[in-house]
């Protein structure tokens, strides 16, 4: 996984974490949370120390940064009413989370 799709899935994890889910989901994010924690505090450390107008090259190699030590279980999230995230929210989060239709095995 590279650094950048840790980083991108940062706020629509927050939306998730936001809403209302059952306990063994609500948990299972919180474990997902928990274990990207120290991979998002080093990406914006390292975009700080790049600055506002970084080289492009260095945010390159910053944002392919190959993550391997970052061991999860993908977690499966039902498709409730209520919970809203866009399209955009959805892809960044498929690293991390399955969403599946109630009833699907």
């Amino acid at each position: 996984m590279k650094l950048i799709e840790i980083a991108a899935a940062r706020e629509p994890l927050q939306k998730l974490v936001e809403q209302e889910l059952p306990l063994r989901v609500a948990y299972r994010l919180l474990k997902v949370t928990e274990a990207i924690k120290f991979h998002l505090h080093f990406y914006y450390g390292e975009m700080i120390k790049l600055g506002e107008d970084p080289d492009p090259e260095k945010l390159k190699e910053l944002n392919d940064m190959e993550i391997t030590d970052l061991h999860h279980e993908k977690l499966r999230v039902p498709i409730m009413d209520g919970l809203a995230l866009s399209a955009a929210d959805v892809k960044m989060l498929e690293p991390f989370i399955e969403f599946y239709e109630e009833g699907e095995g």
